[in-house]
């Protein structure tokens, strides 16, 4: 079944650190928001076998890569193999906000198990 929803309308920033949370998911995929308060900084991991993609709809940021810093700003779409580390970072005065979309679904689920 087709479901439509806002993110951005489901939590606000933290201002003390970031929220993560499940906006959407499938038995093979599911998609996560992500919000950076400014200067906030995510725990660097990785997704397992689960590729990601990870999609600026709000402010801007910094990726630390093995090939040095990378920019991203709204409209930025950047993709990891689970295998590679994410280290995010808000290096702006505002808020920074993504979508997470993540195949297989990460965590991964027991079959059958809910999403």
């Amino acid at each position: 079944m087709m479901r439509k929803i806002r993110p951005t309308e489901l939590a606000d920033y933290d201002p003390d650190g970031f929220v993560a949370l499940e906006v959407l998911s499938s038995e093979h995929s599911n998609v996560r928001m992500i919000r950076l308060s400014p200067g906030t900084t995510l725990p660097p991991h990785t997704h397992g076998a689960s590729d990601l993609f990870l999609h600026v709809v709000e402010g801007t940021g910094e990726l630390d890569t093995p090939d040095g810093p990378v920019s991203l700003g709204v409209g930025d779409l950047a993709h990891f193999r689970g295998d590679e580390e994410l280290r995010l970072s808000n290096t702006s005065t505002t808020g920074l906000t993504l979508l997470a979309f993540l195949a297989p679904a990460f965590p991964p689920t027991e079959a059958g198990g809910a999403a």
